[in-house]
C-alpha cells in the first residue's frame, strides 16, 4: 500500500491525472520482459480502486477482579481505595473483600464506587515534578487525564513517560519519580496476567472540563468559572458525562458526585440546585441534562431536558449564581447583564469537535493509533500505511517513461471514484493552479439546482448555506475531479429539496445545525449587534458541519466602506483561498439572509452561486466568471434574479488549514470505516461499548 500512495501523491505533486481517464503507456521493456500491458492494468486499478476498510477490534469484555500484587517482602496483598482526612487513599491490605477494578482501554485502573466510576490518579505535585513523591488518589474517571494513565512495564504501573510509577510505602500507595527513594516497589501477582492483557471496554466518556464566562471593564477582561452555586475566580474543574448529559463537581471527602439539576420545568425561571447524582443510568425524567449549543468558535449555551437555558447575572446581589431561563423570558431578561454564553476548555472543545467529525464522518483516523502517536501526522500513517518517497524508478516511470496525455473520457455509466486531495496543512486551502474547468462547473450547477419552492432549514442553514457547505466539501476532498452524483452532505437533483436527504443521510448532524438555531435571540440593540450574532451562529454551523477544517473570521460589516474594504481583503488573499461568504441583504424592506462559497482562483474571486434553482447552466457558467474589483464583486453577491439588492451587512469566513483533533489520536468507533480515507466516523453519538481498541492496543495520550 505504500506505494500505491507514494504513486496518488507524486501524481498530485505533478499535476497528473490518474483517474477517470485513459492512460496512454509507451512500452517499457526490464531486460526481455514487456511491462506495459501490466501496468496499463494495475495502475488505474491501484490509484482508483475503493478505498479499503481498516481493521477494526472493539475494546475487550471486562475482567473486573481486585488487583493483587506481591509486595517486596513477599506478601500478597491488593489495592484498597479508602477515603480520610478529607481526601482519598489507596491502601495495601488484605484481598478479602477487596474492591474489584478495571484496566480499560485508555490504561486507566478504575473502581465502581457507589455507583461512581473513580480512578488511581497521580498527583499534581508529582505530575507537575513539584515533588518527587506523593500519594495516589481517586478522581472521577475522564478521558482527558494523562494522569490517569498507567502502562505495564515488567509487572509494574508507570507513568506514560516512564517518570514515575506507583510504589508503597508498606500501607499507602504513592506516585513517586524512579529515583525518589524511601518507598517500595511492588508488582503484579502472575494470576493478574488475563486480567493486564485484557483492554477492557471502559464504563463511561466522562471529560473533566470546565465551564467560565468573562466580564469586561474598560481596563480589561475578567474570568469567572462556575463552581456550584457561585463563580469564582480560581479554575474550577467540572466532569460532563455525555450521556447523561451530567455536569457535575466531586466531593473528595466522599467519592460522590454533585450535579447541577434544573427544576424550572415550564416555569419562567427557577435557580439551579447541586445534588447527588452518580454514573448509574439517569432516569426518564433526568433533570440533571444539560446539552451543549456551539454559538460560535469558542461559546456555548446548555439547554435542560425541557429547552431551558442556562443562565447568570454578572452583577447584582446574585452575580455569578447559575439559574435557567424559558427562551420566552431569556428574551426579555436584560437586568444585571446576564449572560447565557459559557466559554469551555480547550480539551472540551475539541471533544466537542470530535463529536461532530465522527457524526459528520469527517475524521481522518480509523481505528485510532493511540500511543505516541503524533495527531499532527497524516491518517495515512495510522492506518498504517507508510508515505515513503517512491523509488527513483518509480519517480521515473512516472516522470519520464510513461508520459501521459489525457484523453476527454466517454461518460462512464457510474463514475470512477477519486482518490481524496491530501489533508490541508497549511493557507491556502486549494491548489495555486486549480480552476473551475467544465466538469467543476457542471457539479456546482447540478448543487445550485438541487432545491425546491419549500422553505425547509436546519438551523441557520437555509437551503443556499447546505448547498455552500456542500461546494466547499466537495471542492476540497478531490479538487482533480468532481462527482458525478450523489454528494458529501445530500443527494443532488434537480428541483428536490436538498433537506430531505440530508435529514435522511445524517439526522444527527441535521439535528445539531437546528439545536444552533433554536438557541434563543437575546434582546439586540442595534443591526450591528444582530448581524455580528449571525456571523457567529455561521461560524458556529461551519465548525460543526465541517469540523476537518480551521475556520476564522476573515472580517465582517454593516457599513457600505467597510464591506468595500472587506471584499477587497478577499481579493489580497493567496490563491487557492476558499471562503464562505454570510450576507443580509435588503429585499421588499425586510433583511434577508444568504450565504455563498467563494474561491480566490489565480484570474480573481470566483462566487458560487447558491439556491438558485432557475439558473440555467449557460447563466451559471457567466455567473462563475472571476472578478477582480471590490465593486464587481459587491455586485455579484447582490444580484437577485434580473435585479440587485441592496447588501447591508457582509461576513467572510476563510478556512485556513487542516485541523486535526488531538481525540483522533485515541478514540474510535466501532463500523468507523464511513465514506472512505478522511472520511471516517460512524456517524453515532459516541458509546463505551462501540469502542474500538486503537492500533496500538490501549489508547493512550
Amino acid at each position: 500500500m505504500s506505494l500505491v500512495w507514494g504513486l496518488r501523491l507524486l501524481a498530485k505533486d505533478l499535476g497528473l491525472d490518474l483517474c477517470g481517464v485513459q492512460i496512454l503507456l509507451k512500452p517499457l521493456a526490464l531486460g526481455s520482459v514487456s511491462v506495459r500491458s501490466a501496468f496499463a492494468l494495475v495502475l488505474p486499478l491501484l490509484l482508483c480502486a475503493e478505498p479499503f476498510s481498516p481493521k477494526q477490534t472493539l475494546a475487550q469484555t471486562p475482567r473486573d477482579t481486585p488487583i493483587r500484587v506481591l509486595t517486596q517482602d513477599s506478601r500478597s496483598l491488593c489495592y484498597s481505595p479508602t477515603f480520610s482526612g478529607g481526601t482519598s487513599y489507596i491502601a495495601l491490605s488484605s484481598c478479602q473483600g477487596a474492591l474489584q477494578a478495571r484496566y480499560d482501554v485508555f490504561s486507566r485502573l478504575a473502581y465502581y464506587i457507589n455507583d461512581t466510576w473513580l480512578c488511581i490518579t497521580a498527583p499534581d505535585s508529582v505530575v507537575e515534578r513539584r515533588r518527587d513523591k506523593d500519594y495516589v488518589h481517586l478522581s472521577p474517571c475522564a478521558i482527558n487525564l494523562p494522569s490517569q494513565q498507567w502502562q505495564l512495564k515488567d509487572n509494574r504501573f508507570y507513568s506514560l513517560d516512564g517518570i514515575y510509577s506507583i510504589q508503597d510505602d508498606g500501607g499507602y500507595l504513592y506516585a513517586a519519580h524512579i529515583f525518589a527513594g524511601g518507598l517500595y516497589t511492588h508488582k503484579l501477582e502472575s494470576s493478574m496476567q488475563k486480567w493486564a492483557s485484557t483492554i477492557a471496554t471502559p464504563a463511561n466518556l466522562t471529560i473533566q472540563s470546565a465551564i467560565s464566562w468573562s466580564l469586561s471593564y474598560a481596563q480589561g477582561q475578567e474570568r469567572y468559572f462556575l463552581a456550584n452555586n457561585q463563580s469564582q475566580k480560581n479554575t474550577a474543574f467540572l466532569y460532563y458525562n455525555l450521556l447523561s448529559g451530567h455536569i457535575a463537581s466531586y466531593d473528595e471527602s466522599s467519592g460522590r458526585l454533585y450535579c447541577m439539576y434544573s427544576n424550572a420545568g415550564k416555569q419562567s425561571w427557577d435557580w439551579v440546585v447541586w445534588g447527588l447524582c452518580t454514573d448509574a443510568a439517569p432516569p426518564k425524567e433526568n433533570r440533571a441534562f444539560f446539552k451543549p449549543i456551539p454559538i460560535d468558535d469558542r461559546h456555548f449555551a446548555f439547554l435542560d431536558k425541557d429547552g431551558n437555558i442556562l443562565r447568570l447575572t454578572r452583577y447584582g446581589v446574585h452575580w455569578g449564581v447559575p439559574y435557567v431561563a424559558s427562551k420566552e423570558y431569556a428574551s426579555s431578561d436584560v437586568q444585571n447583564s446576564p449572560t447565557s454564553a459559557f466559554e469551555l476548555d480547550h480539551t472540551t472543545q475539541e471533544w466537542l469537535r470530535f463529536i461532530s467529525a465522527n457524526i459528520g464522518e469527517n475524521l481522518h483516523t480509523c481505528p485510532a493509533p493511540g500511543h505516541k502517536h503524533n495527531p499532527l501526522q497524516s491518517s495515512k500513517k495510522s492506518l498504517q500505511v507508510a508515505l515513503l518517497p517512491p523509488p527513483p524508478l518509480l519517480r521515473h516511470l512516472l516522470t519520464t517513461i510513461l508520459p501521459m496525455r489525457q484523453v476527454e473520457p466517454k461518460a462512464p455509466a457510474k463514475p470512477l471514484r477519486t482518490p481524496p486531495s491530501p489533508p490541508l496543512q497549511g493557507s491556502p486551502a486549494l491548489p495555486s493552479y486549480f480552476s473551475l474547468n467544465e466538469a467543476w462547473i457542471a457539479r456546482l450547477w447540478h448543487i445550485n439546482i438541487s432545491a425546491d419552492s419549500s422553505r425547509a432549514s436546519s438551523g441557520i442553514c437555509g437551503t443556499c448555506l447546505l448547498q455552500a457547505y456542500q461546494a466547499i466539501a466537495e471542492l476540497l476532498e478531490a479538487h482533480a475531479h468532481p462527482r458525478g452524483s450523489g454528494g458529501y452532505f445530500f443527494d443532488t437533483g434537480a428541483g428536490v429539496n436538498p433537506f430531505a436527504s440530508f435529514y435522511a443521510r445524517n439526522s444527527l448532524l441535521h439535528d445539531t445545525l437546528q439545536d444552533i438555531l433554536g438557541y434563543y435571540d437575546s434582546p439586540a440593540s442595534n443591526h450591528r449587534e444582530l448581524f455580528y450574532r449571525g456571523t457567529s451562529r455561521a461560524l458556529a454551523s461551519s465548525i460543526s458541519m465541517l469540523p476537518q477544517y480551521e475556520w476564522s473570521v476573515l472580517g465582517q460589516s454593516v457599513e457600505e466602506s467597510g464591506i468595500h474594504a472587506l471584499a477587497q481583503r478577499v481579493l489580497e488573499r493567496p490563491v487557492g483561498s476558499v471562503f464562505l461568504f454570510a450576507m443580509v441583504r435588503l429585499n421588499a424592506g425586510r433583511g434577508i439572509g444568504h450565504a455563498v462559497a467563494a474561491l480566490r482562483l489565480s484570474d480573481g474571486v470566483v462566487i458560487i452561486p447558491a439556491n438558485a434553482p432557475n439558473l440555467s447552466l449557460e447563466s451559471f457558467r457567466a455567473r462563475v466568471q472571476a472578478v477582480q474589483t471590490p465593486a464587481d464583486m459587491i455586485e455579484r453577491i447582490t444580484r437577485f434574479g434580473s435585479r440587485h439588492l441592496e447588501l447591508i451587512g457582509l461576513g467572510v469566513l476563510e478556512i485556513t488549514r487542516s485541523h486535526r483533533n488531538p481525540f483522533e489520536s485515541i478514540v474510535s468507533l466501532h463500523n468507523c470505516s464511513g465514506e472512505g480515507e478522511d472520511r471516517r466516523g460512524n456517524a453515532l453519538l459516541p458509546l463505551p461499548e462501540l469502542l474500538n481498541e486503537c492500533i496500538s492496543g490501549r489508547c493512550v495520550w
